[in-house]
């Protein structure tokens, strides 16, 4: 199992990104897991029995036939997350974490953001720059081949 972070400023596109090259990736075979990076969310409601549930103390799983939701106390550190879900998945990728020291490809608007970080492999842009391998923006499948033979 492997982590990539996708990286970039806010409205970078990384969000785009993801959504398209996960079916590709998933078309070759991989069990792939997206972990987003929020500053705060809510995904219960108040008086809602798993809501009470959580409030008891327990970690609670949701579930239905078509998705499941897993509401936990795991700390908001990308390698505890990571350890919960290892085992499930070929490949996490996260949007965010950019001080994380896993491997990131990096979503650019503006050159400068390139310093930003840390241990990166590629990057997406339309900018003229000299870095390696460098993908355009709409390259889903040259993105998507990157990272399955990175794994």
């Amino acid at each position: 199992m492997k982590v990539i972070c996708i990286v970039g400023r806010s409205n970078s596109g990384k969000t785009t990104l993801i959504e398209k090259i996960v079916p590709i990736l998933k078309k070759k075979g991989l069990r792939v897991l997206v972990i987003k990076h929020a500053k705060e969310f809510e995904i219960d409601r108040e008086g809602k029995d798993s809501w009470r549930i959580f409030n008891s103390g327990a970690d609670v799983v949701i579930t239905s036939k078509e998705k499941t939701a897993f509401i936990g106390r795991i700390p908001d550190e990308l390698d505890e997350i990571v350890e919960t879900f290892k085992d499930k998945y070929d490949l996490i990728i996260t949007e965010g974490f950019g001080s994380s020291s896993h491997p990131k490809i990096v979503v650019l608007k503006d050159i400068e953001d390139l310093n930003r970080y840390r241990n990166v492999v590629a990057v997406v842009t339309d900018l003229e720059i000299d870095f390696q391998p460098k993908f355009k923006r709409d390259d889903y499948d040259g993105i998507a081949d990157f990272i399955f033979s990175y794994l």
